[in-house]
């Protein structure tokens, strides 16, 4: 196993930094416009940093002065690299150019911070350069100039207010072939006290359950932004919305009143979600604006008391689904599958003991598929090699095959 580093995470004399990025405890600052602020030269600029061995590099800059006497303020930063110190079109700008006319010389790295530091992920930066420069898999280079520089804003809703980026600094990398990818779905994580064994803790299939990709929904190329929803019985009990990361000052939290969900953007907690009357509901994220919808629905499915997972990894015998409500009605269940490398195993949903009721999906059997609504009797669902959260919803038809993370 490879031994990955962390550079630059042990820092001399940045208290100051890190003090000057506090939460902001003045009363209504009045915003200005910055006139400049410092990325940090590195303590890594003398070397090349091979980014297939190394886990990450650590960034520190300034704060810029966003209010009179630099009295802290909540910015955002983020950070934007280029292989030929040109900043003009981002990667994003060139992918959405529907005449394909511009051409990009820089990619943002999607994480942002809220902090005046932040570990950029090795991978995550040849993945940036990889985009920008295209390589090819015997044409990439074995050393790499890469420049760096933190563009920062004030986030007011959708908008960013007062950018500014920083000065520009220049690291020495070794990148490493990547292929090229659409980035999968944002997925979202439900937990509270009637999912799964109800310990609110960050377990895929335990405690945490996703929301369902859709299969007919245009999901964005680079980021992954799209809608993601959820259709069960809910009960009263309290519940939240999680982030991937489990950062639970970023996620939705309930606003005081039943069917209402915030998003929780490192503010206050707004307190536990709820649902009343008890019933139907179709939970609705827009993980782009990073929205929520609770919606009841005036339905009455058929209910089932065990889903079961079939399939050639089992040697077509029932496997119980786990139900994700622990009491009251329930039709989404989970079931944790693991597919050895280089194979492909075939699945099919269905009643237990009996092949009276199945769903299936696909054109042909073994068709790989991450969602889709699946219907009575259809094909056998290809599911690749890796470790897998399926979903099914017995009202829908609905599966999602997710990544454990």
């Amino acid at each position: 196993m490879k031994n990955k580093l962390l550079l630059g995470a042990v820092l001399v004399g940045t208290a100051g930094i890190f003090a000057a990025c506090s939460d902001d405890n003045d009363s209504n600052p009045t915003l200005i416009q910055p006139t400049e602020f410092v990325l940090n030269t590195p303590a890594y600029v003398n070397e090349t940093v091979d980014l297939e061995n190394t886990e990450a590099l650590r960034l520190t800059w300034s704060q810029p002065e966003y209010t009179t006497g630099n009295a802290p303020i909540n910015a955002t930063y983020e950070i934007q690299v280029s292989p030929t110190n040109s900043f003009t079109v981002s990667t994003d700008e060139a992918d959405a150019d529907e005449e394909n006319a511009l051409v990009a010389d820089y990619a943002v790295i999607d994480k942002t911070s809220t902090t005046c530091f932040a570990d950029l992920a090795a991978s995550e930066l040849n993945k940036a350069l990889a985009k920008v420069a295209k390589w090819k898999a015997d044409a990439v280079p074995a050393e790499q100039k890469t420049f760096i520089r933190i563009n920062a804003f004030v986030l007011e809703g959708m908008n960013r207010l007062n950018a500014i980026t920083s000065n520009v600094v220049e690291i020495s990398v070794a990148p490493y072939y990547v292929e090229l990818s659409d980035a999968a779905p944002i997925m979202w994580y439900l937990v509270g006290n009637n999912f799964g064994d109800g310990a609110w803790s960050d377990k895929p299939g335990e405690s945490s359950f996703p929301l369902f990709m859709q299969s007919d929904y245009n999901y964005d190329k680079v980021t992954g932004a799209g809608e993601i929803t959820y259709l069960n019985y809910f009960t009263t009990e309290d519940w939240k919305i999680q982030p991937a990361d489990f950062n639970w000052d970023y996620g939705f939290c309930g606003t005081g009143a039943p069917n209402e969900a915030v998003y929780r953007n490192g503010g206050a907690d707004g307190g536990n979600i709820t649902c009343n009357p008890a019933g139907y509901y179709l939970v609705t994220i827009n993980t782009g604006a990073n929205t929520c919808t609770i919606v009841n629905q005036e339905i009455t499915p058929a209910v089932y008391g065990q889903i079961c997972i079939t399939g050639d990894f089992c040697d077509w015998a029932d496997q119980n689904m786990t139900p994700v409500n622990k009491s009251g009605e329930n039709h989404v269940w989970c079931y944790m599958l693991t597919v050895e490398e280089d194979a492909v195993k075939q699945i099919k949903f269905k009643i237990p003991g009996s092949w009276d009721t199945n769903w299936g999906y696909g054109s042909e059997d073994g068709e790989v598929s991450v969602c889709g609504k699946a219907a009575a009797g259809g094909k056998n669902i290809g599911v690749a090699a890796g470790t897998w959260v399926i979903m099914f919803n017995d009202i829908t038809g609905e599966f999602s095959i997710i990544p454990k993370k």
